[in-house]
């Protein structure tokens, strides 16, 4: 070994010689950033302790089902006679319309229907009715069966009153309360241009009494000036019924289709003016004018068809356009469907219950919407003589209302409630046959199937809870096995 080697050897076994500090320093792994959250800058006012509190709820009145007033707020308000009011109130009191318009207070208390998105209209009138009010004039009081499905169907359909053998009644589901309204004043007279010998016979008939009016304004003209020894005229063998028609006491119906017993019938009305009505009316375009002149008023069913005659040298046969050329001729009048009474089968639309639908022929046919609603509303409560009470949604009259979910002439609209004399009559959620379509947001109607099932299954299960529990031994361990 060299000496110099020797030197280094002793130099490392004696410590004098250290390694560099990069080759004596542990190897550090390099520092981890640690991350930094900064806490959010608290104001002073939500550096205070929040309180607990509970919220205070205002509760809104309860309704009173005894209350005289009855509130439909936030529809839009068709009224027949003043145009329509936009979300609107209809307040009512007592059975009769209080107030109608935008700024309505509500009394505390007071019954609502929210009426918010819909379409508030007066009951419909049904000049002609079979089979929804029995019996004949007031007798109708004694034979209304006010929990008869066919007044509940009705309703549905937006009918609040309905004529039928000279009764006018309303449809008070529920009671017998507020159901007569009235008997008609009509005088039925046949007048057909197919039967001279009638025609001469009605003819004589009003002549006669005429004539005794005649004398009978002679009569109290001589009474009133002193006269004495005067003499009444006698009324035998006279027509009263013609008599009362001339005296505008009573109204005359008559029917007619045709433009000759059309024609036939304004030749009589214009020698013996009288208060009239004709039903039918199924050429009435082929000279609406003259009837026009005669005053006389007309009950319509747009879809009686009948095609034209090509052998007559004049206008005939059916047209859609019947309703809107009355109109501009000035004839008032009521429209109703091919069958007056309500038909749970057959082909859809040509009874009372969709009356609407018949309407929207008429509107097809050129007449105003308007107009349409006057003809199963105001102008119909004409004809039967109680328009001073039904047929507008007016302050004072009888508080009728149908409230629905869409325009009155859609045929996808429901009647969603139906209030007669200020009481709800109707509502489409209790109604089963009609409840589960479409049913309202705020309160859904469950399925009345699903519902019986549903009762069904819960007394089979409270039938098996009420069974008393069968005690059954445990077998006996053996102990031999």
């Amino acid at each position: 070994m060299s000496i110099l080697s020797r030197s280094l050897l002793l130099a490392l076994l004696s410590g004098a010689f250290t390694l560099p500090a990069w080759a004596a320093a542990p190897i550090q792994e390099p520092p981890v950033e640690e991350e930094v959250v900064e806490e959010p800058v608290l104001e002073e006012e939500e550096l205070v302790e929040e309180e607990v509190t509970e919220e205070v709820v205002e509760e809104e009145p309860a309704e009173d089902p005894n209350s005289p007033y009855l509130a439909v707020i936030g529809g839009d308000v068709y009224t027949v006679t003043r145009g329509v009011i936009l979300n609107g109130t209809v307040l009512c009191k007592d059975g009769r319309i209080l107030k109608v318009g935008q700024d309505v207070a509500v009394p505390e208390g007071a019954r609502t229907i929210q009426a918010h998105g819909m379409r508030v209209y007066p009951g419909l009138v049904a000049v002609e009715s079979r089979g929804i009010i029995p019996g004949r004039g007031t007798d109708s009081v004694d034979s209304f069966d006010p929990f008869a499905l066919y007044v509940d169907l009705a309703l549905a359909g937006g009918l609040t009153t309905v004529q039928s053998r000279g009764t006018i009644g309303k449809l008070t589901r529920g009671t017998l309360e507020g159901h007569l309204l009235g008997t008609t004043s009509w005088v039925d007279v046949s007048y057909s241009s197919f039967s001279p010998s009638s025609r001469r016979s009605t003819r004589d008939s009003f002549e006669q009494a005429r004539e005794y009016l005649r004398k009978l304004r002679s009569f109290e003209l001589d009474k009133q000036l002193g006269k004495k020894d005067l003499k009444e005229p006698e009324t035998k063998g006279v027509p009263m019924n013609h008599v009362a028609l001339l005296k505008g006491e009573r109204m005359a119906r008559f029917r007619a289709d045709t433009a000759s017993d059309l024609l036939a019938v304004c030749e009589l009305l214009e020698e013996f003016p009288m208060r009239a009505v004709i039903q039918g009316g199924r050429e009435a375009w082929t000279l609406a004018p003259r009837i026009g002149r005669t005053g006389a008023s007309m009950v319509l069913t747009p879809r009686a068809k009948d095609w034209a005659d090509p052998e007559l040298n004049r206008p005939s046969g059916w047209s859609i356009e019947n309703a809107r050329i009355l109109w501009d001729s000035g004839v008032e009048f009521a429209i109703l469907p091919g069958q007056a009474g309500i038909s749970l089968g057959g082909l859809a639309g040509r009874d009372l219950l969709p009356l609407p639908m018949e309407v929207a022929f008429a509107i097809r046919g050129g007449l105003h919407q308007d107009a349409a609603l006057r003809s199963i509303t105001l102008d119909a409560a004409r004809i039967l003589g109680v328009a001073d009470r039904i047929g507008s949604i007016e302050v004072g009259k009888d508080a009728d209302l149908i409230i629905t979910d869409g325009d009155l002439f859609d045929y996808r609209t429901f009647v969603q409630w139906a209030v007669v004399n200020g009481r709800l009559a109707y509502d489409k959620q209790k109604a089963s046959y009609f409840a589960h379509i479409r049913p309202r947001e705020e309160d859904e109607a469950p399925n009345p199937v699903e519902a019986l099932l549903e009762d069904i299954t819960d007394g089979v299960q409270d039938e098996v809870m009420e069974e008393e529990p069968v005690e059954v031994d445990a077998p006996e361990a053996d102990g031999g096995r």
